[in-house]
């Protein structure tokens, strides 16, 4: 009797992942990097000398459904989240190293509704807006002190939708967070923490020529206490791309911040960055970025200088970074200057 359940259990099981397949294409893909840094700060060592490494799986499937909408859906896990994600560290029990998220339902060719954890939608398409060769400016070295526009994606569950072909290889994304401080295993089948704070953001990009514009809006209503500040931020950038060399620049306005426990004052931000980049040849290409932070309520101004060579190799790319970070957060004298190499192989 118990083998006869067994094997019933066995074809049902087979029939079903038979089914599936019939409507979708899997594909796995990613990468393992490892990088070494080296800093000083006034003259000290900073951090010291640091070895590491990260690997991130992409499972992805596509496909048609049954009323002839097209479909796809990915799942990222990243042996480094419980490093970089701030809400699931800072959440006991709640750091998990199944990140990025989405899942996408398309009627046609123009539209798009989606649900996200940590994707790249709404104003989050415009929050780096100029060249960039291996890391955006905050992400190099994770020393420059810099802010970014911010967003209702990162870190946070999302649903929204995007319409596609909106002028050329345009895209208009709107993404709403009905509860910023959910954290990334928040139930699909359970109520979740008290909301604080919820948000929208908008996002547009569009490339008419050699150049392309995107432009972002997001709004948070801070809920949590009288004193908190609602946060809205603001960005444009512009690109111009001429083989083999490109240069962008992008402002971007914050007023208030995203996390609800650190907004009950007052903060206005704004961050100029200015970069370029330089294909030497097929394999080898130059970047240069400089940005300028301001906060009205802090003097002087912080300022980030950074260096990046790249050199490609078909799966594997091999590339240097330099970063001297000058009165950073608009504080005198906290200055770093730090180095990093990293070799990163996709598969």
């Amino acid at each position: 009797m118990k083998n006869k359940i067994a094997k019933s259990v066995g074809v049902l099981c087979l029939a079903s992942l038979m089914t599936t397949t019939a409507y979708s294409q899997v594909t796995i893909s990613g990468y393992t990097e490892a990088g070494f840094t080296t800093g000083s700060s006034n003259g000290a060592h900073v951090n010291s000398k640091n070895l590491g490494g990260e690997t991130v799986i992409t499972i992805a499937g596509r496909g048609k459904l049954s009323n002839g909408w097209d479909y796809s859906a990915y799942q990222n896990i990243d042996s480094d989240d419980n490093q970089n994600n701030g809400r699931a560290a800072a959440t006991a029990g709640n750091s998990t190293p199944l990140t990025t998220r989405a899942i996408v339902l398309s009627p046609n060719s123009t539209l798009s509704l989606f649900y996200t954890f940590d994707g790249v939608y709404g104003g989050e398409i415009a929050r780096t807006a100029v060249p960039t060769v291996t890391e955006r400016v905050t992400d190099l070295t994770g020393q420059s002190g810099m802010t970014e526009f911010i967003d209702v994606t990162s870190g946070g569950h999302a649903v929204g939708f995007d319409l596609n072909n909106v002028g050329p290889s345009g895209r208009f994304s709107v993404a709403y967070n009905p509860n910023l401080d959910s954290n990334p295993v928040s139930s699909s089948d359970r109520t979740g923490v008290a909301k604080t704070s919820s948000g929208y953001s908008v996002g547009y990009s569009v490339t008419p020529g050699p150049i392309t514009i995107r432009a972002g809006l997001t709004k948070i209503d801070q809920t949590q206490a009288a004193t908190a500040q609602d946060a809205d931020s603001k960005t444009l950038g512009v690109t111009y791309t001429q083989a083999p060399f490109a240069i962008g620049i992008q402002r971007t306005k914050n007023d208030g911040l995203k996390v609800a426990t650190l907004a009950a004052a007052n903060v206005k931000d704004e961050v100029d960055t200015v970069a370029a980049s330089f294909a030497l040849s097929k394999e080898l290409t130059l970047g240069a970025t400089y940005s300028k932070f301001e906060r009205d309520t802090l003097d002087p101004e912080g300022k980030t200088t950074q260096f990046v060579v790249a050199y490609n190799l078909g799966p594997v790319v091999i590339s240097g970074a330099y970063e001297d970070a000058k009165d950073k957060t608009g504080v005198e004298g906290n200055d770093t200057k730090t180095s990093k190499i990293k070799v990163r192989a996709n598969f």
